[in-house]
This record gives structure tokens, sequence and C-alpha cells, in this order.
């Protein structure tokens, strides 16, 4: 079973030959002296999953998107799989799409919407720089996550009574259903937006969004 030293070789190759597979993996500059090594990749990522598998197997704690690679385990917690907050209106916040909201099966992105504060004070948007999302179902449940990294930074977004601004999402496509497989399949699905305000958690009306190969 090949070890570190071909692992590395294998790590600086994928991560100049495939930007954006590997999400949490061993630096490959540095010596390691541990036996099993834990690699992330994206939701989209399952070819490379399947060649690490092969040549490394149990040196290699393999995950791909929001679950275990091949066992396909989820390994994200229940909470963060449902849905929490209040609805948008009644916090006096209505939440609309700039454009039509896609993104790649596997993949995610950033993507502006436009939020509207109906209410007759200031309301201060808090996220991590984006907007948190989950992709749901036809029943309102949720498929499909961000599951990667986040930046540690508190951004927060004013808005005026009565007033708009344009506020970026960030859209996850990794399953969190493994009859689906490792990626929200191509179709169309809803997005739910969960907006973090000084009151508390809320939850937008589901929009359509278009989940593309």
């Amino acid at each position: 079973m090949a070890g570190w030293e071909s692992l590395r070789v294998d790590l600086r190759r994928l991560r100049d030959e495939s930007p954006g597979a590997l999400v949490v993996f061993p630096a490959p500059d540095f010596e390691r002296r541990e036996r099993r090594f834990r690699i992330d990749l994206a939701a989209w990522a399952t070819d490379i999953a399947v060649m690490l598998n092969a040549k490394y197997g149990d040196v290699v704690d393999l995950r791909v998107g929001a679950m275990t690679f091949p066992a396909r385990q989820l390994w994200v917690t229940d909470y963060s799989r449902q849905l929490h907050g209040e609805p948008a209106e009644s916090a006096g916040l209505d939440v609309q799409p700039l454009s039509p909201l896609t993104v790649r099966t596997g993949w995610y992105k950033h993507q502006d919407v436009l939020v509207t504060n109906r209410a007759a004070h200031e309301q201060v948007l808090l996220t991590a720089g984006d907007l948190t999302s989950a992709v749901t179902d036809s029943s309102g449940s949720v498929v499909g996550l961000y599951v990667g990294p986040h930046t540690m930074a508190r951004v927060g977004f004013a808005i005026e009574p009565h007033q708009s601004r344009p506020v970026p999402v960030l859209i996850g496509t990794a399953s969190v259903v493994p009859d689906l497989g490792y990626a929200v399949p191509p179709g169309q699905w809803q997005l739910v937006i969960a907006p973090q305000t000084d009151n508390g958690n809320i939850l937008t009306a589901p929009m359509e969004i278009t989940i593309t190969p």
C-alpha cells in the first residue's frame, strides 16, 4: 500500500490539475508521520476519491462533500440538515434573486440576492461574508448544503428602513441525502436562504434554483 511519499506527490498534482477538488488535506510540502490522513474532497470529485481509495486504502480517511467515501455515511450534524428560524416576512425582510439562481452539481457559488427591509427600523444581517442557504426538495426537506471551510470574519450588512441592497449568498450542492449520491443531481430544486439578524435566525420563502450538469 502506498504511503506518504507517494500521497504527497498525488496531492501536489491534484492541487494543480484539479482546482477546488481538495477541500481539506495534509500539506504536501511538509514531512508527516501519521499512519492515516484525512482528505476532504468537493462533492463533484468522486472520480478522484475512487483513485485515492484504490491506491491508498486505509491510509486515507476520505470524505466527499457531506459523506464519507466509499461508505456514504453522513458526517454533518442533524442540526445542520434542518432549517431553523422564523419566516423572513414576519421579520420585515424580503429576499428576491437578482438573476436566475443556477449552480453546477457538486459545486458551490456566490450569487447576489436583493434584500429589502420593510420594517421601520434598521436591520443588520450578520454573516461570515455571505448569507447561508440550503437546497430543498418540493416538500421542503433539505437535500444539499455548502460544507466547506468558512471564514472566521464577521461581516454585517446594514439595511435602512424601506431600503434594499444586494447581499451575496453562498449556495452549496453537497448532498445530505445518501440516496441522491454525493452531489444534488441536476434538475429543478428550491433554495431557502437563512439570514441571521440581531433578533435571531430567519428563513426566506423557497426560490427556484436550477442545478446544472
